[in-house]
């Protein structure tokens, strides 16, 4: 299968991204029964419930497209993991010159910074860009931006998006990580 995503691992994001699915229809469904209930005794039963189901499906189907195709990334981002390797924290990132004036801006970033037990990932959606042991990896804050070495050699310059922290997590968290590394 493309992307280097094996026939089981296809499984396995077809199987979450229908669950996506499903869970998205949920969270239609209330809203669709509050209109039905409000309007059956003026309307009818038929016509609530066939405006109930535009309602969803008008409403509805793009949060569904949307909630599957997060879970068909979230699993793909998941198989990039090696075996024992997990994830610690994601922190949505920007280029620095493409950093965001509004809150929904912020949420909406395609590209992931991974911190996980072994190193640091790099995503862009569902494509991982590249990914860096801890050993030999210093993170730096420059202003706001965030600066990732490997080996004394620039890697990459982030604006990370951080809602309820400081960048100082990200420093903290990486010293921390370099210094109870896994032996191999």
């Amino acid at each position: 299968m493309a992307g280097g995503v094996g026939a089981d691992a296809a499984l396995r994001i077809r199987r979450q991204r229908r669950v996506y699915a499903a869970l998205g229809l949920v969270a239609v469904a209330p809203p669709a029964l509050e209109l039905y209930e409000d309007v059956s005794g003026v309307f009818g039963l038929w016509w609530a419930l066939g405006s109930a189901v535009v309602f969803s499906v008008a409403f509805g189907a793009r949060q569904v497209r949307e909630g599957a195709e997060t879970g068909r990334v979230a699993a793909v981002r998941d198989e990039g993991l090696a075996a024992g390797e997990y994830t610690l924290t994601d922190y949505k990132v920007f280029l620095p010159f493409d950093r965001p004036k509004s809150s929904p801006e912020r949420v909406k970033s395609p590209l992931l910074l991974r911190l996980t037990n072994r190193g640091i990932q790099h995503w862009d959606g569902d494509r991982l860009c590249w990914s860096h042991p801890w050993a030999g990896l210093r993170l730096v804050f420059e202003d706001e931006v965030l600066l990732v070495h490997h080996e004394e050699r620039l890697v990459a310059r982030f604006w990370v998006f951080i809602p309820f922290g400081a960048p100082d997590e990200i420093l903290l968290a990486a010293d921390r990580l370099q210094r109870h590394r896994p032996r191999r």
